[in-house]
């Protein structure tokens, strides 16, 4: 028996044919064909940042529930009737006030301007001509103070005497180390004439009494000066003798001018008392 193999041969070949078209559809592209292939779409980018979430808000009923809460307790001090209520809640504390000193000792880096700005002196900068005025007698620049400096800080000031004060330090002009400004010098005049003229008797006698203490303590040291006044003529007198005729203005009825010259009187012998206590530790000069 005869077997016909074409058929057989023909589907053969027609197999090798589509084996060889697939494996040509799923070849590698070429160099050319992949760079001109169209890119794939980037994958979308996951965000990490944090999210803001906002605080919820706090329920109607919040301060009935929580009375203490600190919020709660600002609210009703700002309504007006809760430190009336409830005086001993710590909101309704008044600040503890700063103590005041009456006397600073200067610390290296001092100058007037910041010993006056702090809370415990004066609290604020623009004071320290008061400070100058009553340590005329250890300062003689105001810009020149040295550590270890005992400053004295008057009290009981008037609005009039600080304001001058304060109207001085704002219209200064300049200044220099080493050297007592003239507008300083105005300063002092000024407020001595001020003071002055609204002396009463009892101030003009408590300011003779100042000066007889202070005079004595000159004698003591050897530090009296003499002094050039118009009620004195004109003439330079000793300290002791303007002091009597302070006591004579007083007894004549004349309080500011026995006060102006007893107030030259007990800055004079300060001054002549400083003077003293450094010629104490002064050593030889030779020119």
């Amino acid at each position: 028996m005869t077997i016909n193999t074409t058929p057989i041969r023909t589907l053969l070949a027609l197999l090798a044919v589509a084996v060889v078209a697939t494996g040509c559809v799923t070849a590698k592209p070429t160099e050319t064909e992949a760079g001109t292939a169209t890119a794939a779409a980037p994958a979308p980018a996951t965000s990490t940042a944090t999210a803001i979430v906002s605080a919820p808000a706090k329920p109607d009923d919040w301060c009935d529930r929580y009375p203490d809460s600190f919020v709660c307790q600002e609210e009703k001090a700002d309504s007006g009737d809760w430190c009336t209520r409830h005086p001993d809640s710590f909101v309704c504390q008044p600040a503890a006030p700063v103590p005041s000193i009456s006397a600073y000792v200067v610390q290296g880096g001092d100058h007037l301007w910041g010993i006056s700005s702090q809370p415990k002196v004066y609290g604020d900068p623009y004071q320290w001509p008061l400070l100058f005025k009553r340590n005329r007698a250890d300062i003689g620049d105001a810009d020149l103070i040295y550590p270890g400096q005992l400053i004295q800080i008057e009290r009981d000031l008037t609005d009039f005497q600080v304001q001058e004060a304060i109207d001085h330090a704002r219209t200064r002009g300049a200044w220099s180390l080493g050297v007592t400004e003239a507008t300083d010098l105005k300063y002092l005049e000024a407020t001595q004439a001020s003071a002055a003229s609204a002396a009463t008797a009892d101030d003009a006698k408590q300011m003779i009494a100042q000066a007889s203490a202070d005079l004595d303590a000159a004698k003591g040291v050897g530090g009296v000066w003499r002094l050039i006044d118009s009620a004195t003529g004109g003439k330079a007198v000793s300290i002791s003798k303007l002091l009597k005729a302070a006591k004579a203005k007083l007894e004549a009825g004349d309080a500011s001018e026995a006060y102006r010259m007893a107030n030259r009187v007990s800055e004079a012998a300060q001054m002549g008392v400083a003077q003293a206590a450094e010629q104490v530790d002064a050593g030889p000069v030779y020119n």
